[in-house]
């Protein structure tokens, strides 16, 4: 809650800079990231098609293809999953190398995260081993916890006999999203993490997990990912007292 005012804020400082490139960072490293990971959708299309009208104003070509990009997402987001995919590659492909750069971080997840979802797991958990080995290199850790939560997803839905290797990914995301103090991915990975435990009987400390978490993470109420959270512990505590 505290960042969207200060999305709203910096959006208000930038317009009127006269800073053309400013303005798509204040936008696409900023307002539509967040209000996507909050789970605000209409708040992210508004933040993605203003990105998408300034960049084609001022011809800023890398963020006009990274807006495409977002806006595909959404899509998908809402339902429009082959046409959303179909965009998303042509969008990534336009983009070719400068889909490397650190700001792509975030759709390439969410792109291989949704191949994951619907089929494609083997292509999706190469996309993520790529990208990982690209953060190593470059010593760019702060999309490495939702990247593995990801990864481990993915290792949950190639092989069911991989549950082993995908806890021990999901508890790495859990300790690098702790170590940087991270606490959005820790609690989306927490949220992987505690579903993965009620599949296996093991509510107590998908309990302990959530309440861990979310004690840590004030003013989250409004986010997707807080509600989930809520939500699941609710039903675990509910399930343990019947």
């Amino acid at each position: 809650d505290q960042t969207r005012r200060i999305v709203v804020q910096n959006i208000a400082e930038s317009e009127g800079s006269g800073q053309a490139l400013t303005f798509c960072s204040v936008l696409g490293q900023g307002a539509c990231p967040i209000a996507l990971l909050a789970g605000d959708l209409d708040e992210a299309e508004r933040y993605g098609r203003m990105l998408s009208a300034h960049t084609e104003r001022f011809q800023i070509r890398l963020w006009n293809i990274w807006a495409h990009c977002f806006i595909s997402l959404l899509a998908i987001r809402r339902g429009d999953i082959n046409q959303g995919m179909k965009d998303i590659r042509a969008c990534l492909d336009l983009a070719g190398e400068a889909q490397l750069l650190p700001r792509f971080m975030l759709i390439r997840g969410e792109y291989a995260r949704y191949m994951g979802e619907f089929g494609a797991v083997d292509e999706a958990l190469r996309i993520v081993k790529d990208m990982l080995a690209g953060c190593a290199t470059r010593d760019e850790g702060w999309y490495v916890p939702e990247l593995l939560r990801v990864q481990a997803d993915l290792l949950l839905a190639a092989d069911v006999d991989k549950s082993a290797q995908a806890e021990a990914v999901y508890m790495r995301s859990l300790a690098i999203a702790r170590e940087q103090d991270a606490r959005a991915w820790e609690l989306r990975t927490g949220v992987s993490l505690a579903r993965f435990l009620i599949q296996r009987q093991r509510r107590t400390e998908s309990m302990t997990l959530l309440q861990s978490i979310l004690d840590r993470f004030p003013g989250a109420s409004s986010t997707d990912d807080a509600r989930a959270a809520t939500a699941l512990l609710a039903s675990v505590v509910e399930a343990r007292s019947s």
